[in-house]
């Protein structure tokens, strides 16, 4: 979790290990107690071992929207020998040379990354990872962001959209071993959750703050087409969903303090998004008023705050709902 100013921060850049599969990672194990890993370490067989999703990978990576850099961190954590890493490094590291080669990548140690990094952020920048095009046999597109204030997951599946992820960063939640001992074989740590996908889902039943409207007074997931994605704007993430089961297109402008959803061609048809989760999940929302939802998780109290649009609460399993005002939702995710 980066701090939100240089004063509370340490002066040592973290760069996140392993190469985790943007689309696939976070699922994993969902509903059971032990997520498995994706990612690009060449032991595991159906990812950086696998010739195919290696090169998925690092198209995503060269291609993808990121806003400031984008990184992989090529290796192997652990000692699980050459035995089991020779395939994946055999597939890997052609291919780095390959696009280092022709341009598309620089091949450092981590100590120079970390002084390039030093020498042009004096605090976290806002980032993304941009996944446009899954492995083939699949459509689905995700994009993640993160600020030094919230990260947020977005993901298009089966021609739908949702928020899978939306975390809040507080420099102030103190990490339980700060002062106490890990016990333990595993380590736990935490930052503050407005929708957690993970955590709140069981296998049968997946969290998510999803897009939907009203048809002829039912309720329905909002339908769509190819997202475009541009990071053209020093700062800014937007996006432009065209929707084709109601028309017109959703427009979400990401920044490091809010995120920004309009409709666009489409001023008569209700659109909001509502927040459902698994049964018997312990929610940190403790106050949902029309502007602000009040929260506590683990001592520490946060509020997301909108700027346009509304929150309720219309009952029948949905969490939250929040609606636009005059075809605009503002949500500021860095009070």
């Amino acid at each position: 979790m980066p701090a939100q100013n240089e004063k509370n921060q340490i002066p040592v850049p973290i760069f996140r290990m392993l190469g985790s599969d943007p689309m696939r990672q976070y699922d994993n194990g969902l509903g059971s107690k032990h997520q498995k890993v994706v990612s690009f370490e060449p032991v595991y067989p159906e990812s950086g071992g696998d010739s195919t999703w290696v090169n998925w990978y690092f198209k995503q990576l060269v291609d993808g929207e990121c806003m400031e850099y984008a990184y992989v961190q090529a290796g192997q954590e652990n000692s699980f020998t050459w035995e089991r890493m020779a395939k994946g490094y055999e597939i890997q590291i052609p291919l780095i040379a390959k696009l280092r080669d022709e341009q598309k990548v620089k091949v450092e140690t981590l100590a120079e990354s970390g002084q390039w990094f030093r020498e042009n952020y004096k605090t976290t920048p806002a980032t993304s990872v941009t996944i446009k095009e899954d492995i083939k046999g699949s459509d689905n597109k995700t994009v993640w962001f993160n600020s030094r204030f919230y990260r947020l997951n977005l993901l298009w599946e089966n021609n739908t959209l949702r928020f899978r992820d939306i975390h809040i960063f507080d420099e102030n939640l103190a990490s339980e071993y700060l002062t106490q001992k890990g016990t333990s074989t595993k380590c736990d740590f935490y930052t503050l959750p407005f929708v957690d996908g993970y955590l709140w889902s069981s296998s049968n039943n997946v969290a998510g703050l999803r897009f939907k409207t009203t048809i002829d007074g039912v309720e329905k997931l909002i339908e769509g087409g190819i997202p475009t994605i541009t990071d053209s704007i020093q700062g800014k993430l937007n996006i432009s969903w065209p929707l084709t089961s109601i028309g017109g297109k959703l427009l979400i402008d990401i920044d490091e303090n809010n995120v920004e959803i309009r409709m666009d061609g489409n001023d008569t048809t209700e659109w909001f998004l509502d927040l459902t989760t698994t049964d018997n999940t312990k929610l940190p929302f403790e106050k949902v008023a029309p502007h602000q939802i009040d929260c506590l998780y683990r001592g520490m109290e946060y509020s997301v705050t909108i700027n346009e649009g509304i929150f309720s609460e219309p009952g029948n399993g949905i969490i939250f709902r929040i609606a636009p005002e005059g075809n605009l939702l503002k949500l500021n995710l860095s009070k």
